[in-house]
């Protein structure tokens, strides 16, 4: 049965495996038997690792969201947590949406599953 589902990418981007491991599973989930809609979500501390700075290979990134989006995946930054962080919308990747704290709250609350990282 195919669901709506957000990964939550909630912590810092280096030091930790969270990132490039919220991001394969996002991928997995997209592309596995049921093909599930797949919504990555950047908040919290998270919203680092949307900047367009970030480097992307060193995190193992590339590959993964590359997989995300042949797999109709999205990413989107929580504005209200880049405005907590001093995070402008022109820092932000050029494929990550910027969505105002509402939309994403909104958008966490009718997926069906989430998965946190």
């Amino acid at each position: 049965m195919k669901r709506d589902v957000a990964v939550l990418i909630t912590r810092p981007p280096y030091g930790r495996v969270h990132v490039p491991e919220g991001l394969r599973a996002a991928r997995g989930v997209a592309a596995g038997f049921d093909r599930h809609d797949v919504t990555v979500v950047f908040t919290g501390d998270g919203v680092y690792a949307a900047r367009a700075a970030v480097d992307r290979d060193a995190l193992n990134m590339p590959e993964h969201i590359a997989d995300l989006h042949a797999e109709n995946g999205r990413m989107v930054a929580d504005a209200a947590a880049m405005a907590e962080r001093g995070i402008d919308s022109e820092e932000i990747a050029d494929d990550i949406a910027v969505r105002s704290g509402e939309d994403v709250a909104e958008m966490i609350r009718d997926v069906d599953r989430t998965l946190d990282f």
